[in-house]
């Protein structure tokens, strides 16, 4: 009677289970990109994603290379989170967090948060963020070979969102609101009613261009030349550590012959 009594117990805990949640099991989606500035079609995505996942992440890797910036000057990944910030709150979207990653490739920085050493509990069901323009999501098809054991990765050909377009019709491109912003204007079609002039403040804009219109454009003419300097500087110091001189064509070729020389294929 004992045995019967307890196999009973069992069975209804198991029924019970198949209705509850299981343990640790909220979905998170994972939005990344350099976001060169974040505007209203990165956060379309997010707001999408906020409304099926427990919480969003909005991941910004930080690219080597200072590109992608307005008259010569790098949007940061600080500003970029700053900006985000911004929009996040005008929206009220509470169930989404900006993180800022030291990998320079989104994907990398991706493949860190949601692998071994990353901060995802077991039982969590991920999504990574990609629209359905153009097989965005392919990108992640070798995704789950770098998932954390115990992470449900959904199939992201099924949870790629649907891309907003401008009011024109046009998709949003980080390009024109870029260069927009160059040209001095607020960009409010990229960032919504007066946000742009916000954008423009976090960027150091509108500072920038008090002083180039002050002094005649030295500020921006010192920039250049300064970075110009920078490299000449770095280039020099890169040589003295090298024992051979910087690679050309002619030197990548002997040294190629050398090469297949000591391995014996050529004699």
């Amino acid at each position: 009677m004992s045995d019967l009594y307890n196999s009973i117990e069992e069975l209804m805990l198991e029924l019970e289970d198949e209705d509850g949640d299981p343990v640790g099991g909220r979905t998170l989606a994972i939005v990344p990109g350099a976001f060169k500035p974040p505007h209203l079609g990165h956060l379309s995505m997010v707001k999408q994603y906020a409304s099926e996942a427990d919480e969003v992440i909005v991941l910004i890797s930080s690219p080597l290379k200072a590109s992608r910036g307005i008259g010569g000057n790098p949007i940061t990944a600080q500003q970029s989170k700053e900006i985000w910030e911004m929009l996040l709150s005008d929206q009220g979207l509470s169930n989404v967090r900006v993180e800022i990653s030291p990998e320079p490739s989104p994907i990398r920085a991706t493949y860190e948060y949601v692998g071994e050493e990353g901060p995802l509990e077991p039982g969590t069901r991920l999504i990574l963020g990609a629209s359905q323009k153009g097989g965005d999501f392919k990108r992640w098809r070798g995704a789950s070979k770098y998932v954390k054991p115990g992470i449900e990765l959904l199939p992201p050909e099924e949870t790629a969102v649907v891309p907003a377009n401008r009011p024109s019709g046009e998709p949003y491109s980080a390009t024109d609101a870029r260069k927009m912003l160059e040209q001095g204007d607020a960009a409010d079609e990229f960032f919504g009613d007066g946000m742009g002039g916000r954008v423009r403040s976090i960027l150091g804009l509108d500072q920038l261009e008090e002083m180039s219109a002050m002094g005649g454009g030295a500020v921006q003419g010192f920039a250049v030349n300064k970075d110009k300097e920078e490299r000449k500087t770095l280039t020099r110091e890169q040589n003295k550590k090298t024992k051979h001189p910087p690679y050309n064509e002619l030197y990548l070729y002997k040294e190629v012959l050398k090469l297949l020389m000591k391995e014996g294929v050529i004699k």
